[in-house]
């Protein structure tokens, strides 16, 4: 019985194909993408491929095998015992892939990747609400496999989505992404433009340029948990200009140029850190006015000279 792992009816390239760059000798870095299909396991595939279960794991950052499905893909990192003949077996990979002229080229010193899918199985792109897919901008240096990690879906998915037939990326192109699988927060995260990041940083640097770190993150957090509470706007600029809430908008702070801290702390406080646990609420007992409003509200924690409540 031939193993299907091991039969590969297709193998589309996924990278820029320059056909105007150098000869194939050039021995390119390949990488194999596989497509996980119904029934696979992970020992079976790492069997398959002749490399051990935990670089399986480790390379593609699986902690739990039970969490794979149909359609995930996994990188196929080299056999440590084939690094010597890589170039030799990288020509031989290569040899397989034909353009209609019967020629193809890649660029020296330009990592590619093979995508395996012996199924010529499609990912199911119906099933993903439109308001769970997102215009993203494509950034310097990005790829198929990083976006795929970063929102948690598949390159099959990415591709599906945008009708795409190579892994072509452009710095600048817009394409759309899903986020059905990420949290409110990381969807928020991926959405944050530049103007409102450097909106959040000088909030940060206006209210605790005085605090410690950990203080600049949590009043980061306090804004962020607001943006995404139903109890108030949703959009920074609308959470932090809201009337009454924050000092350094009404004294004027909030147009000061922030330093990096300020802008550290924000990315630490999208990225995932809060040192507050959900609060919604900060103020400073030695300078706050209307200290009756947090009175009878739960006391989180406390940071700096900044009292955190729910």
């Amino acid at each position: 019985m031939i193993n299907k792992k091991l039969f590969l009816p297709t193998i589309l390239i996924f990278s820029v194909l320059l056909l105007f760059s150098t000869a194939i000798y050039a021995a390119p870095s390949l990488s194999l993408i596989y497509v996980i299909q119904q029934g696979d396991t992970l020992s079976e595939i790492a069997a398959d491929y002749g490399i051990g279960l935990e670089r399986l794991k480790a390379e593609n950052k699986i902690i739990n095998e039970a969490s794979i499905k149909m359609g995930d893909e996994l990188v196929i990192p080299q056999p440590k015992t084939a690094v010597k003949d890589s170039n030799q077996q990288d020509r031989k990979i290569f040899s397989n892939f034909k353009s209609e002229k019967e020629t193809v080229s890649f660029s020296i010193n330009t990592h590619y990747a093979a995508r395996i899918n012996p199924g010529h199985q499609a990912p199911n792109i119906d099933k993903i609400p439109k308001n769970k897919i997102i215009d993203y901008y494509v950034g310097p240096g990005d790829t198929l496999y990083d976006l795929a990690r970063d929102f948690s879906t598949t390159i099959g998915t990415i591709l599906a989505l945008n009708d795409k037939k190579n892994s072509f990326l452009r710095s600048g192109e817009k394409i759309c992404l899903p986020v059905h699988n990420l949290t409110s927060h990381q969807i928020l995260n991926k959405r944050v433009s530049k103007q409102e990041l450097n909106l959040l940083a000088r909030a940060i640097y206006g209210e605790s340029r005085g605090e410690p770190y950990l203080g600049q993150v949590a009043v980061a957090a306090v804004i962020i948990n607001r943006v995404l509470s139903r109890k108030f706007p949703n959009t920074f600029a609308q959470v932090i200009y809201q009337g009454g809430q924050f000092s350094a908008v009404s004294d004027g702070q909030i147009n000061l140029t922030p330093n990096q801290t300020a802008y550290r702390a924000a990315r630490d406080a999208l990225n995932g850190s809060d040192p507050t646990n959900g609060a919604l609420y900060f103020y400073n007992p030695k300078t706050a006015t209307r200290v009756s409003f947090f009175r009878g509200r739960r006391v989180i924690t406390k940071i700096g000279d900044h009292v955190f409540i729910e």
